[in-house]
């Protein structure tokens, strides 16, 4: 099986990618792995979520296309989701041609805690829907959380795929397509003006103030950053969604720039790992944290702390003979010495999980 994206984004990675993306099939939402019932995190760990909210401590950018998309969407399946993005609009609060940001109190707040995400229910994202623990607005959900799984099939490999090569991809497009169709479907001049004088078209955060505290918004200033558009924020978004429908992934390339292009060919490469089932001829242990020691088994984080691994004892005392010599005289003189056959399965998913890493990494 594979991975499914927002439609917008399948289209593009289909004419991008060779083949479908495997399935993550060890981040399951409906019975979340980070909340599995009965299970404790570590002292000193917080391994897992609130089950009550997950990982949906995020609130997600959300371009002017896609916002247009959520609207546009007349499915009754995403009608509870539609009325969250309409509750945003009308608050105003981050509210810009480009789209929905993230509002100044959240990005405080999430910006300066280590441990808030998966466990601060102040920072539940806006469209949760806590009846079922769904997301409303799944079908059309912008790059952060399209690309986010917190345990990958293939570890580390699945990671550099995902949040390093896919996300960093769709989150520049994202950027770029919004000031696109700001210029397509056209402001005044005076609010393009003040539009790119923002924090919000520099890429910085915006400033918190008393009145953002307590989600308040300037109308006047409001009103001055839409011009002739004030008031009409729905058709505007719309219509963004519409120049953008049009493109085909080559025009998608020619608007957003060399950028783009480049992290494209970088997701092709990282592609071509994600599938790829070639072994290192050398290896070293990598780098790791040993989380919790039993009888049998060790507990290891290495790419992520999110998604640790249990490793076998023997298996872990055997890690030193891969000293750089060849995978295979490594697996000989651990079956000579410890009369332990090790298969090259669990070799692959020690380097997938970079607790066996290639010479020179």
């Amino acid at each position: 099986m594979s991975e499914s994206l927002p439609p917008l984004y399948a289209s593009w990675m289909a004419d991008l990618l060779p083949g479908p993306i495997p399935r993550e099939s060890r981040a399951t939402c409906d019975d979340c792995a980070m909340c599995s019932p009965g299970q404790q995190g570590l002292a000193g760990h917080e391994e897992f979520f609130d089950p009550k909210i997950k990982c949906c401590t995020y609130v997600p950018v959300l371009p002017n296309f896609l916002i247009g998309s959520i609207l546009s969407d007349q499915d009754p399946a995403g009608a509870i989701g539609r009325t969250t993005v309409e509750a945003r609009i009308r608050q105003g609060v981050a509210l810009t041609p480009l789209g929905l940001a993230h509002p100044p109190v959240f990005s405080l707040l999430y910006d300066n805690s280590d441990s808030a995400f998966g466990h601060s229910r102040t920072l539940t994202c806006p469209h949760y829907i806590a009846d079922g623990g769904r997301c409303g607005i799944w079908r059309h959900r912008e790059s952060t959380c399209a690309t986010w799984f917190c345990k990958h099939v293939r570890g580390a490999v699945g990671y550099e795929f995902w949040r390093r090569s896919l996300h960093q991809l769709l989150m520049t497009i994202e950027n770029q397509l919004a000031r696109w169709c700001v210029l397509e479907v056209g402001l005044d001049e005076s609010a393009l003006r003040r539009l790119v004088r923002t924090p919000t078209w520099r890429r910085e955060a915006e400033e918190v103030t008393g009145k953002s505290i307590d989600s308040c918004v300037d109308e006047t200033s409001a009103n001055e950053l839409w011009g002739r558009w004030a008031g009409r924020e729905h058709e505007f978004f719309i219509k963004c969604v519409r120049v953008v429908d049009r493109l085909t992934w080559p025009e998608v390339l020619s608007v957003c720039g060399p950028e783009v292009r480049a992290l494209a060919q970088l997701t092709q490469s990282s592609y071509g790992r994600l599938i790829s089932t070639e072994m290192p001829r050398t290896l070293k242990p990598g780098e790791m944290h040993v989380v919790q020691i039993t009888r049998d088994t060790t507990r290891v984080n290495s790419y992520s702390s999110f998604d640790p691994i249990d490793v076998p004892n023997v298996v872990m005392e055997s890690l030193p003979y891969f000293d750089g010599r060849p995978v295979a005289a490594a697996l000989t003189a651990i079956r000579d010495e410890k009369g332990l056959n090790i298969e090259l399965s669990l070799i692959r998913k020690l380097v997938d999980f970079e607790m066996l890493v290639a010479e020179g990494h």
